[in-house]
C-alpha cells in the first residue's frame, strides 16, 4: 500500500468520524448579560446573572463558587427554576434534567482590602497586595460518582484602591531614587498619612532647601509617629490589665 492510499484512508476514516458526531454538540458556554466590570472598587455591589448551557451530558452537579462576598440580606447565589438560594460558597447544585440551561443570579461586592489599625495617637494603613485574580465566579462539574469533568469557566476581576494609585502618581513626581525608595517604604509600613504628606512636601519644596534637610524631616516624623504609637498603645494594654 502507497503513502498516498495510507494518507486517502485516514482522511475518509476522518470524515466518517465526523458524519457520526451528534448534530448541534457544542462545549460549556457561560453567557452574561452586562457583563460586570474587570476592574472594581473594593465594597462595590456587583449583580449579575449567568446562563450556562451546553453543560457536558455526564455532569451531575455544578459547583458556583465566587470571591465577592453578601451583601446585605441579598443571597450570594440565587438559581433559577425555585432552586435554594446560598451564601455559602463554592455552592453545589443540581444540573437540570434534558439538557436544559441554568441561570444563577450572583450578588454580592468586592472583597476589602484596606485594614485600618489605630495605634493611640498613630494611624496604620495597610493594604493586601493581592489586588487582582479575583474570580466573579468559577463553574466546574462533576458526574453522579462525584468525579470531576474537564469543563470549568472563571471569570476573574480586579480591584483598584484610589489611595495606593494616588500615591503612585505622587512618586512618580519625585525624581530622587532614594527619595521614591524611602516614602515607598513608609507607605508600606503603613504610615500612609505621613508618607503623603512628606511627598507632597517633596514635590512643592524649593529648589534651595538641601536634601539633607528634607531627608532629615522624612525621619525624624516617622521615628516620632512610631515612638508615639508605641508609647500611648502601651499604656492602653497597660489599663486594660489593670
Amino acid at each position: 500500500m502507497t503513502a498516498r492510499a495510507v494518507t486517502t484512508g485516514a482522511h475518509l476514516l476522518l470524515l466518517v468520524a465526523l458524519l457520526c458526531m451528534p448534530a448541534g454538540v457544542t462545549g460549556l458556554q457561560v453567557g452574561v448579560e452586562e457583563a460586570p466590570p474587570d476592574t472594581v472598587t473594593e465594597g462595590e455591589v456587583v449583580d449579575f446573572t449567568m446562563t450556562l448551557s451546553g453543560i457536558p451530558p455526564a455532569a451531575d452537579t455544578v459547583i458556583v463558587d465566587t470571591d465577592l462576598v453578601q451583601q446585605g440580606d441579598t443571597p450570594l447565589l440565587s438559581p433559577s427554576g425555585g432552586g435554594n438560594a446560598t451564601n455559602t460558597t463554592p455552592a453545589t447544585l443540581a444540573v437540570p434534567t434534558g439538557g436544559d440551561g441554568l441561570s444563577i443570579r450572583i450578588h454580592g461586592q468586592a472583597p476589602t482590602v484596606t485594614k485600618v489599625t489605630q495605634c493611640g495617637a498613630v494611624t496604620l494603613t495597610t493594604y493586601d497586595p493581592k489586588r487582582s485574580g479575583y474570580a466573579y465566579y468559577r463553574v466546574r462539574f462533576t458526574d453522579d460518582r462525584g468525579r470531576p469533568l474537564a469543563e470549568s469557566d472563571t471569570r476573574l476581576f480586579s480591584i483598584a484602591v484610589d489611595a495606593v494609585d494616588e500615591f503612585r502618581a505622587k512618586l512618580n513626581q519625585i525624581s530622587d531614587p532614594f527619595m521614591r525608595t524611602y516614602l515607598q517604604d513608609l507607605f508600606e509600613k503603613g504610615l500612609v498619612n505621613e508618607a503623603n504628606a512628606l511627598a507632597d512636601y517633596e514635590i512643592s519644596r524649593g529648589a534651595g532647601v538641601p536634601l539633607i534637610w528634607t531627608v532629615g524631616g522624612i525621619v525624624l516624623t516617622a521615628v516620632l509617629a512610631l515612638i508615639a504609637g508605641i508609647w500611648i498603645g502601651g499604656r492602653e494594654s497597660g489599663g486594660n490589665e489593670e
